[in-house]
C-alpha cells in the first residue's frame, strides 16, 4: 500500500517558514494557498514492485502553525507505467490516514475534483487533539499521481487559523 500516510506523523513536527505566499510547482503539478510559506520536503520512495524495484516517490509540502495547524500536500509520483483502480486505492487510502491517525471519518464521499477521481473526507482523532478536512486525488496517465491534500488544526488553532485552512483546501488546483 502507499506510503503517503507515513509522513502524517512528520506533519506536525516540521517547523513552517515565516510568512505567508502561494505556492506554485510545476514539477508536482499544483498550485495552493498555505497559510504560511510551505517547506518542500525531500522526495522518498514510497512504493515498490514485488521485486522491491520502487516505482513511485513521494514529496510532502506543508505550512504549520506549531501546536495549532499544519496545511499539507502529500504527492506519490509514479515513475513506472502502472493501472491503479481509482475507486479501491482512494477509499483504501482515506481509511489508512485514519487510522494512522487513530482517527474517526466524519464524512467520506466519492467525488470529482477538476474531472479526476476523489475522495473527500473529514476526521477526528479519538482523542479529539486533532480534526480537520482532505481529499485525496488521482491524476491518471501512464506514470499516475496521487495527491493528499488535508489540514490538521488542534483545540489551539484561532479562528483566522481555521479560515486559513479552509481557504488552503479551496485554492488547490491542478497546474
Amino acid at each position: 500500500m502507499r506510503k503517503i500516510t507515513a509522513f502524517i506523523a512528520l506533519a506536525c513536527l516540521i517547523p513552517a517558514a515565516a510568512f505567508g505566499e502561494s505556492f506554485i510547482s510545476t514539477k508536482y503539478g499544483f498550485s495552493a494557498e498555505f497559510p504560511k510559506a510551505p517547506t518542500v520536503g525531500e522526495p522518498r520512495n514510497a512504493e515498490t514492485d514485488d521485486a522491491g524495484k520502487v516505482i513511485s516517490q513521494s514529496v510532502m509540502i506543508q505550512a504549520a502553525g506549531p501546536g495549532a495547524y499544519t496545511a499539507m500536500v502529500t504527492a506519490d509520483m509514479y515513475t513506472v507505467p502502472v493501472k491503479i483502480d481509482a475507486a479501491i486505492t482512494l477509499t483504501a487510502m482515506v481509511k489508512g490516514f485514519a487510522a494512522q491517525l487513530d482517527a474517526t471519518l466524519g464524512s467520506n464521499k466519492a467525488g470529482k475534483f477538476e474531472d479526476k477521481p476523489a475522495r473527500f473526507f473529514s476526521y477526528d482523532t479519538a482523542d479529539h487533539s486533532v480534526a480537520g478536512n482532505g481529499m485525496i486525488v488521482l491524476v491518471p496517465s501512464k506514470k499516475p499521481r496521487i495527491y493528499l491534500v488535508v489540514n490538521m488544526h488542534t483545540p489551539r488553532a484561532t479562528p483566522e487559523d481555521a479560515a486559513a485552512l479552509d481557504k488552503f483546501l479551496a485554492s488547490f488546483q491542478f497546474e
